[in-house]
């Protein structure tokens, strides 16, 4: 300790010491946010394997149905979608039965209640049914017209995939020359506009938008390789309940490369 003094001097020694003192206190302080991380995770892993579980009961229900259906009882059809969807929350039944509505088959023909199942249908995350919406909303059927809902429900139907994933797939295409010339500086643009999509749409919420982001964070993909940053956006993709991010939680081996 005398030599460290001598060394030193008294100003240095006790600056360490200090800075030891505030790592020994600041130790006690890190366990709880370590705790409230571990117990996220745990239920973003039960919130996975929960939707993987009825996933699979549903599909079954669904194949019974879609037997119905190619058989054109659409009555009887009506009555298990109508049930799959309240008993399961089957956002394809509700989008199939506002489908029967809209087309007067097994039930009367209703605009109103074809566009009540397709909002109830797109609210979880059918894809169909949020383009539906969007286009009612944009045309004033079975609702009255309303242009910002329209663009509401259409970036959530559509923007995932057809800006998003279309400006990623124009970067891949320009960094790797495959079907135009290799254009890095286009690469960078495209691929940056990708993730500036994903990241305004994911504050709607998202889920199609929070699952994409989070497979780029997970591959490193546009932006700095996050693996902590990938599981926080897929467990926000898993409580919207989005089934392909249930597997990306279970099973990050198999995250798009």
């Amino acid at each position: 300790m005398l030599i460290a003094i001598r060394r030193w001097g008294l100003g240095v020694l006790f600056a360490l010491l200090a800075a030891w003192a505030c790592a020994a206190l600041a130790q006690p302080a890190q366990q709880p946010r370590r705790t409230a991380a571990n117990g996220r995770s745990l239920a973003c892993r039960a919130a996975a394997l929960t939707l993987r579980t009825d996933a699979h009961t549903v599909r079954r229900i669904n194949q019974r149905i879609i037997k119905t259906l190619d058989a054109k009882r659409y009555a009887a059809a009506a009555v298990a979608l109508r049930r799959a969807a309240l008993d399961h929350a089957d956002a394809w039944a509700g989008n199939a039965l506002g489908d029967l509505y809209a087309a007067g088959l097994g039930v009367p023909r209703s605009s109103a209640r074809a566009f009540h199942w397709y909002l109830w249908s797109a609210r979880r995350g059918n894809r169909f049914a949020e383009r539906r919406v969007a286009n009612a909303y944009l045309n004033g059927v079975g609702t009255k017209a309303n242009a910002a809902a329209a663009a509401r429900w259409f970036r959530r139907g559509m923007a995932p995939w057809q800006i998003a994933v279309i400006a990623a797939g124009l970067g891949a295409t320009y960094a790797r020359g495959y079907l135009a010339p290799s254009n890095l500086r286009k690469a960078r643009y495209y691929g940056h506009t990708s993730v500036t999509e994903l990241r305004a749409l994911v504050r709607e919420p998202n889920a199609q938008a929070d699952y994409l982001l989070g497979q780029d964070y997970a591959a490193g993909r546009n932006v700095r390789r996050d693996p902590a940053a990938a599981h926080r956006y897929l467990c926000r993709a898993v409580h919207l309940g989005y089934l392909p991010a249930a597997a990306a939680v279970l099973e990050p081996e198999s995250r798009s490369p």
